[in-house]
C-alpha cells in the first residue's frame, strides 16, 4: 500500500508540473517578454527569440514529464528494465541535454542587454543544474544498460 501511494504521489506532481510548465509556456512568458518590450523598449526580434527559446524550453519539458509518467508506469509494474521503459529513459537523456543547451542560448541572447547580473546569475545555476541532471540521466541509462544486459546474457 505504501510503494502505491508514491507512485501515486509522483504521478500527481508530475501532472501539477505539465499544467505549471504549460500555463508557464502559454501565458506567463508570452506576457512577460511583451511587457518588457513596451516597458525596456526591447526589440520585436528579441522578443519573439526569447518567447521562441522559453516556449522550446518549456516543450522539452512536458515531453520529460511525458517521460516520467511513463517511466513511473514501468517502475510501478517493475518493468522498469525492459526495452520500452529504456526507450523512455533514451529520451529522457535526450531531453535533459536539450534543455541544458536552452538556458546558455538565453544567456548569450539576454547577457549584451542585462543591466541586474541576477538573471545572468540564474541561468548559469540553471544550465549546470540542467547539465548535472543531464549527465546523471546517461550514467544512470547506461547503469541500467549493464544491468538489462546482464539479465539477459
Amino acid at each position: 500500500m505504501k510503494a502505491n501511494l508514491k507512485y501515486l504521489f509522483a504521478r500527481c506532481a508530475v501532472i501539477g508540473l505539465f499544467a505549471i510548465v504549460t500555463m508557464l509556456q502559454i501565458f506567463s512568458f508570452p506576457g512577460q517578454f511583451a511587457h518588457m518590450r513596451r516597458v525596456q523598449s526591447i526589440d520585436l526580434v528579441v522578443e519573439i527569440l526569447l518567447t521562441t527559446l522559453v516556449g522550446v524550453w518549456m516543450l522539452l519539458g512536458q515531453i520529460g514529464l511525458v517521460a516520467l509518467w511513463k517511466l513511473l508506469r514501468f517502475a510501478q509494474e517493475k518493468q522498469f528494465f525492459s526495452p520500452s521503459a529504456m526507450r523512455w529513459l533514451k529520451l529522457l537523456c535526450r531531453v535533459a541535454k536539450g534543455a541544458a543547451g536552452v538556458p546558455a542560448l538565453l544567456f548569450l541572447v539576454i547577457a549584451p542587454r542585462a543591466d541586474d547580473p541576477g538573471i545572468l546569475v540564474m541561468l548559469t545555476a540553471v544550465t549546470l543544474f540542467l547539465v548535472t541532471i543531464a549527465i546523471f540521466l546517461a550514467i544512470l541509462k547506461e547503469q541500467i544498460s549493464m544491468k538489462s544486459e546482464e539479465r539477459v546474457g
